[in-house]
C-alpha cells in the first residue's frame, strides 16, 4: 500500500520534471561550450567536445539553427535593406523557436515549449561566439568565403564603428542565451495548474467500501 502511495506521489513529479531532468545535461554542455570560447579560444566552438551519445542531438539542433538562420537572410532580403538581411539571419533562428513556443504555451504543450526554449537560448549562444568573432575573424563560413567579407556580425557592427566593441556585444548576447537555457529548465513551475481528476473505482477500493 505504502508503495502505491509513493508511486501515486512521484507519477505527477515525474510527468512535470522529467523533461527538465533529461535537459540539465544538454543545458550545462550548451553554457559551458559558450563560456570557452569567448572567454578562451573561439575555435573550442567548432572543436568542441561533446559526449558521444549527444553527438548527434547536438547535431540536429545545430542543423535546426543554420537552416533558420540562412532562410533568415533570403526572407528578409526582400525588405530590401541590407542591416536587416544581415541581422535575419540571426533573428529569424529566434523568432520562429519564439513564435513555436508562444504557440505551444497556449495550448499547454509543455515538452514543446521547453524545447522552443532551449533553441532559443542555443540560438543566441551561436549568435554570441559569432559576434565574438567579428573583429579577428578566424571561423570558417558557410561557402567557404575566406575573404570574410560575408560575416555577418563584422558587417553590422561595422555599421556603428563598433568592431572593437565585439566582446560586449558577445557577453550581452550570451546572457539572453543563458536565460532562455535557465528558462527552459525551469518552466514546469510557470505550467497553469490543471484540474485535479479523482479515480472514484480507486478512492472506494481504498476506503474499502468496494
Amino acid at each position: 500500500m505504502d508503495v502505491e502511495k509513493h508511486i501515486d506521489k512521484a507519477i505527477p513529479l515525474i510527468k512535470k520534471w522529467g523533461f527538465s531532468l533529461l535537459l540539465i545535461i544538454p543545458v550545462w554542455i550548451s553554457i559551458e561550450r559558450a563560456w570557452v570560447s569567448l572567454s578562451h579560444n573561439i575555435l573550442l566552438a567548432i572543436n568542441y567536445p561533446y559526449p558521444p551519445i549527444l553527438n548527434f542531438v547536438f547535431f540536429i539542433i545545430d542543423t535546426i539553427d543554420l537552416l533558420l538562420h540562412e532562410g533568415g537572410h533570403t526572407i528578409f532580403a526582400l525588405f530590401g535593406w541590407r542591416f536587416l538581411t544581415i541581422l535575419g539571419g540571426s533573428l529569424m533562428a529566434v523568432l520562429i523557436p519564439f513564435l513555436l513556443f508562444l504557440t505551444a504555451w497556449n495550448k499547454e504543450q509543455k515538452i514543446l515549449a521547453q524545447t522552443c526554449l532551449f533553441q532559443m537560448g542555443y540560438s543566441l549562444f551561436v549568435s554570441a561566439i559569432y559576434c565574438a568573432d567579428a573583429y579577428y575573424k578566424v571561423l570558417p563560413l558557410i561557402g567557404n568565403d575566406d575573404s570574410k567579407e560575408g560575416h555577418d556580425y563584422a558587417n553590422m557592427l561595422s555599421d556603428f564603428n563598433i568592431v572593437n566593441k565585439n566582446m560586449e556585444v558577445a557577453w550581452v548576447i550570451f546572457t539572453f542565451g543563458v536565460l532562455f537555457l535557465i528558462l527552459s529548465f525551469i518552466w514546469p513551475i510557470f505550467e497553469r495548474k490543471e484540474l485535479e481528476t479523482i479515480d472514484l473505482s480507486k478512492e472506494l477500493k481504498k476506503s474499502g467500501l468496494r
